[in-house]
């Protein structure tokens, strides 16, 4: 297998036609071979569609299969396009290691990384909570509070929903929990140390 990821991983690298490219990417996510984490993200700025989309998907493979460093690792690229699939990876993996890496990216430039990064951290839902009430709490994270607090009523949201629609019971773990009531100031913009103070009538 060592000999056919290598050269897979080389068909991907090189100016093959993109069909040979695609089929490449997509075979390397079957193979779910740590190996090739990194020449997939490489080419997740790739100037055909499909083959940006096959790598996406086989890096969700191979994130799944635990190995999820690259990924994160990815998350830092030049290319903004690159971290956007990246992130839509990372969503799509569900791994809770790339809670604090990610909520780092909701300050990025672009928009759809932040988009998409917002996404992830949603759909991570249940393990993402306390680290993003963590970061709101943080004064060096002030500047995020306003995606953080959206995040939260979110994941809360859909978790309240889904109880009510389906009866589906938090404790079950299949929904990301209800967000403690201590946490509601936030998500009504009311962040620690940001109070305003109440002019009381003479």
């Amino acid at each position: 297998m060592s000999g056919e990821v290598e050269g897979l991983i080389d068909k991907l690298q090189r100016c093959y036609p993109a069909e040979e490219r695609r089929q490449a990417a997509k075979k390397l996510g079957e193979l779910k071979d740590e190996r090739a984490a990194v020449p997939l993200i490489s080419v997740l700025g790739d100037g055909d569609l499909e083959v940006r989309v096959y790598a996406a998907r086989a890096l969700v493979e191979i994130g799944r299969a635990g190995a999820i460093e690259p990924l994160i690792t990815g998350l830092g690229d030049g290319n903004a396009e690159v971290r956007t699939n990246v992130a839509w990876a990372l969503e799509n993996t569900g791994d809770a290691r790339a809670v604090g890496p990610l909520i780092g990216m909701l300050g990025d430039r672009s928009v759809s990384v932040r988009i998409n990064v917002a996404w992830a951290l949603e759909r991570i839902g249940e393990s993402a909570v306390k680290h993003l009430v963590e970061a709101a709490n943080d004064p060096k994270k002030k500047h995020l509070r306003r995606e953080i607090s959206g995040i939260l009523k979110r994941i809360d949201e859909k978790a309240r929903k889904m109880e009510h629609d389906f009866g589906i019971r938090n404790t079950e773990k299949l929904v990301p929990p209800k967000i403690p009531e201590e946490f509601r100031r936030l998500m009504l913009g009311d962040a620690p140390g940001e109070r305003k103070k109440v002019k009381t009538a003479a």
